[in-house]
C-alpha cells in the first residue's frame, strides 16, 4: 500500500554512503550509491539515490509516495514520485538522478603487490 506526502517541509536531511569507498584519483564517492534520509514533522523517510548532494532543501516544499517495509519500520521513498517546489513556487530537480552498477570490490591499497597479504 502506497502513501503520499502533499507539499512539506523538511526539518532535517541527511545521507549515508553504502559503496565502499573510492579515493579522489579512482572517481571518488561523489557518483556513488548513498542512502537519503528526511525527517518531516518528525518522521524519517528514506531512498537509495545517485551522489550524496541534497535534492531537498529546507527551504523547498516536497511531495512523494512512500511504502513500509516488510518489518514497518522504515519509510521507503520512491525516488521517481519525488517533485520539488523551490521558494519561489517553481518546480526543480536536483541531485543525480539516474542508475549505475553497484560497486562490489574495494578499492586495492596503494602498496606493492608483495605486501598485498600481510597484516
Amino acid at each position: 500500500m502506497k502513501f503520499r506526502v502533499e507539499n512539506a517541509t523538511i526539518e532535517d536531511y541527511r545521507t549515508l554512503l553504502l559503496e565502499p569507498s573510492r579515493s579522489p584519483s579512482r572517481g571518488g564517492n561523489g557518483p556513488a550509491w548513498h542512502s537519503h534520509r528526511i525527517t518531516i514533522n518528525g518522521d524519517h523517510y528514506s531512498w537509495r539515490g545517485l551522489g550524496f548532494r541534497q535534492w531537498i532543501y529546507k527551504s523547498d516544499t516536497v511531495s512523494f509516495e512512500w511504502e513500509w517495509d516488510a518489518s514497518h519500520k522504515y519509510r521507503n521513498i520512491d525516488p521517481d514520485s519525488i517533485v520539488v517546489t523551490d521558494k519561489n513556487g517553481k518546480a526543480i530537480t536536483r541531485g543525480e538522478r539516474g542508475t549505475k552498477a553497484w560497486r562490489s570490490a574495494t578499492q586495492r591499497a596503494p602498496v606493492s603487490r608483495r605486501e598485498w597479504g600481510r597484516d
